[in-house]
């Protein structure tokens, strides 16, 4: 009698736990970067770089690579900003823009980007792998362009 019951009991709580904890592998945390733009790590510099252009940007990849969150704050720029964006490369070369943010880009912004925005670049990953590569560090880079530095103003590498 005592084993029926204790059947009974465990084959229930077997199924719910089973339940509860679901089939899908666990995700693990988000990745935050926390970074510092500056005018020196723009490739190449631009000269007419505001003198105390500097900026911040928090780069979130949440554990299931479905978005970007980017929160910016910037100052001492010499102009307005004109384009913001995420571009694919590493800290020795431009690469192509592939997050475009959309505007306004009034200090401070937020902006969570998705695969609907991601613009693949030739030979390039897909959104989550692009997302994967960027969680490792050296993927990309956080870029704002200013009306007198077209090619860019203040850059930080996400790593």
């Amino acid at each position: 009698m005592k084993r029926a019951l204790f059947g009974v009991l465990l084959v229930p709580a077997v199924m719910v736990w089973v339940w509860a904890c679901g089939s899908s592998e666990p995700q693990g945390p988000a990745k935050v970067f926390n970074l510092t733009l500056t005018p020196a790590n723009e490739t190449p510099p631009c000269t007419d770089a505001g003198v105390n252009a500097t900026g911040t940007a928090k780069v979130t990849i949440p554990a299931d690579n479905s978005s970007v969150m980017v929160d910016v704050t910037y100052s001492g720029l010499s102009s307005t900003v004109v384009a913001a964006h995420i571009h694919a490369g590493g800290a020795a070369a431009p690469g192509p823009v592939v997050l475009p943010f959309p505007g306004p880009y009034d200090s401070p912004f937020s902006k969570t980007l998705t695969a609907s925005d991601y613009v693949f670049a030739t030979g390039g990953p897909d959104f989550p792998t692009f997302l994967s590569e960027l969680k490792d560090g050296g993927a990309g880079y956080v870029n704002l362009h200013t009306t007198a530095c077209q090619a860019g103003e203040v850059r930080a590498e996400i790593q």
